[in-house]
């Protein structure tokens, strides 16, 4: 028997069906990119806000640690004036000049809470903020920062100096004994770490021209002091704008 051919026997489309399932196929692509494109832009505004959070939340830390450097800055100015005052006494109190000079011989820096701008740098997640103000302040708050942090390794050489030389001063058992009488960090915020001495041996070298000296390098020391603490005013200004910009724009979105 012939075989019949079923393909004599299909109706071909009209050309407007190829039309409208070309329409079809383009509608739906389409539609693929732009919830594509739609869910991208979502995850990219959920990274924004999550970095920009973690930025408030460093920013607080920060601010409260700008308060505590600059309280203990100052103390340790007043303690340089009770120093002075004891070198220029007739009979300067042993145990006193040892506790002076090796406290002012520390100092307390700032360590800023970087998380949320560490991980807007290492991501590229500049391009994430679209708030011009935001990317302003926190370019000035680097800025600012970044030349902070090199006068406090300035103020760190000068008091190295001063430890060096009071190590040639002070007696060794006398300073053995501070040490290990001190006031261990356990967490806390603490500006004293050595109590002061009961008895005091003499100074191992006691010339006038040494003892200057390291009396000078203290002095230089903790005049950056002043310095730091006008740079920390600036940097707590920067901070709350900054940070009240951030609240403004991504406040309402933050979630805990």
């Amino acid at each position: 028997m012939e075989q019949q051919h079923l393909d004599h026997f299909s109706p071909k489309k009209k050309w407007y069906v190829y039309f409208i399932d070309f329409i079809m196929l383009f509608v739906a692509v389409t539609l693929g990119f732009l919830a594509e494109n739609v869910r991208d832009q979502q995850t990219d505004k959920n990274r924004e806000i999550s970095y920009l959070k973690n930025v408030h939340e460093d920013l607080l830390v920060d601010i409260n640690r700008f308060e505590f450097v600059m309280s203990s800055n100052n103390w340790r100015l007043l303690l340089l004036d009770s120093l002075h005052m004891e070198i220029n006494k007739a009979s300067p109190d042993l145990p006193s000049l040892y506790y002076y000079i090796r406290n002012l011989a520390l100092r307390t820096t700032f360590e800023s809470s970087h998380l949320g701008l560490d991980q807007i740098k290492a991501s590229g997640g500049f391009r994430l903020i679209q708030n011009a103000k935001i990317i302003a302040g926190i370019q000035d708050y680097e800025r600012m920062l970044s030349s902070t942090m090199k006068l406090e390794e300035v103020r760190e050489r000068t008091l190295e100096q001063a430890r060096f030389k009071m190590a040639v001063v002070f007696d060794a058992s006398t300073l053995y004994q501070m040490t290990k009488n001190q006031i261990l960090f356990k967490g806390e915020k603490i500006l004293v770490r050595f109590k002061r001495p009961a008895y005091a041996a003499p100074f191992v070298v006691g010339d006038r021209e040494t003892f200057n000296e390291l009396i000078n390098f203290i002095n230089l020391g903790l005049n950056t002091n002043i310095q730091l603490n006008n740079r920390f005013n600036e940097l707590k200004s920067i901070a709350k704008a900054l940070d009240a910009a951030i609240m403004e724009e991504y406040g309402s979105q933050f979630v805990d």
